[in-house]
Parts: structure tokens; sequence; C-alpha cells
């Protein structure tokens, strides 16, 4: 068997953070269930692509996904007949014509570390800086239940950096509540979200495997595991 490309190695250990809005930032899951038949199709797509999904959120406008592919190079394939079931899905229940996406979705790759922990915060605060909730937990449509709360979830596939906080389960639905109301330095990194989200090394390795420019990072965060013990 032919030897993976040195970049499928690297990218085959990241995940990514896909995310789409509707078009002109239009809602596209209007209620209850929209929501319910698009985690319809996120657990079919997953038994049809085997992606692990760690963390997610539905919000009215968009969605929120951190997935990891074993070969990255069905990302379009998976996210294609993904967003185009819901398309036919919303034609045939809201009767909608023309574009629901706001174009091709967005999948900035994620270096595991803990930055998969702060792009599953970032994820899972979606409702809180909206102003919908006053805890992340509260809100229904994310992953966010299972890791503060402990709440069964079949769609998610647990975070293994979640899992290395506390070899208790009561200690790390803690130590997530804490970290999801406490500020993250990395939390800018993740927002802004181009293609590659990690440290230098990492976004060095990528940009020279996939010819993409590598703008320097300011400053250096602390580790995650130092304010989350």
């Amino acid at each position: 068997m032919p030897r993976k490309p040195r970049w499928m190695q690297l990218a085959a250990d990241a995940a990514y953070h896909v995310l789409n809005r509707g078009q002109n930032r239009q809602t596209v899951f209007a209620d209850t269930d929209d929501r319910r038949y698009f985690r319809s199709l996120l657990a079919r797509y997953r038994q049809r692509f085997g992606f692990r999904l760690y963390h997610y959120c539905l919000m009215s406008n968009h969605f929120h996904l951190l997935l990891q592919l074993h070969d990255p190079r069905r990302l379009s394939a998976l996210m294609a007949g993904l967003l185009l079931a819901y398309v036919r899905y919303c034609q045939r229940r809201h009767r909608c014509v023309g574009h629901v996406w706001q174009g091709r979705f967005k999948s900035p790759l994620v270096q595991r570390e803990s930055y998969w922990l702060s792009c599953g915060r970032y994820i899972e605060r979606n409702p809180l800086e909206a102003g919908m909730v006053t805890e992340p937990w509260s809100y229904p449509w994310s992953s966010c239940r299972y890791y503060a709360l402990g709440e069964p979830d079949a769609l998610v596939s647990e975070d293994p950096c979640y899992t290395e906080l506390s070899p208790d389960r009561e200690r790390r639905q803690q130590l997530w509540r804490s970290f999801l109301m406490e500020a993250d330095p990395r939390a800018e990194v993740v927002r802004r979200g181009d293609w590659a989200v990690g440290d230098e090394s990492f976004r060095q390795q990528m940009g020279l495997l996939l010819g993409r420019p590598i703008p320097r990072q300011v400053g250096r965060p602390r580790k995650l595991s130092a304010r989350m013990g």
C-alpha cells in the first residue's frame, strides 16, 4: 500500500472546524423539527463517512462542527452530501427556492493538543455569546450538555483531549463548565478561524505542505491544563 503524503498524515491527526451560514444570514433552522432533521442527517453521514463528531452547535442561521476524518480528502464529499440533503428537505418542508447556504462551507484545520478544547469551547459558547442563554449547557442543540452535564448524546464521540482532563467523570464535567465560563487566551485564534488553527509549528508545517501563507501569531498562550487543573 503506498504511503500517505505527509500533508495527509498531519491532516488526519487534526480535526476540522466546519461551519456554514444561511444565505444572507437568513434562518436555516426555524424550529425543533429542522434541528432534529439536521441531527438525523449528521447521524446518517457519520455512518456513511465514518467521521468522529467531537463538538457541535446548531444555531438559527448557522452551524458549527468539530469533526475528524480518517481520510481528509473525503471532507468535501461529506459536506456536499450533507448540505444538499438539507437543502432538499427545506425545499420540501418550507417550499423555499434559491440558495439556502451562504456559499461553500469553511473548514479550518485544528491542531489536536488543547486547540481542540478551545475550539469546542468556542462552538458551545455560541448561544451564550448570542444572548440566548446565561449558561451554555442550558442550550439543547449543542454538544455542551454531554460535556458539562454528562447527558447522553448519540452524535458525540468524546473529545480525547477532554477525556485527558481528569480520570474522574464528574471532575471533567466540572472543569469543562469552568472552562466555558472563563477567559481563554486561545479564543481569538479560534474565532479568527483562518485555514489552520494551532501553534506556529503546526501552521508552518501545514503551510509549507499546502502552499499557504504563514502569518505569525502574536504571543504564546498558557497551557490549558494549568488553568483547568
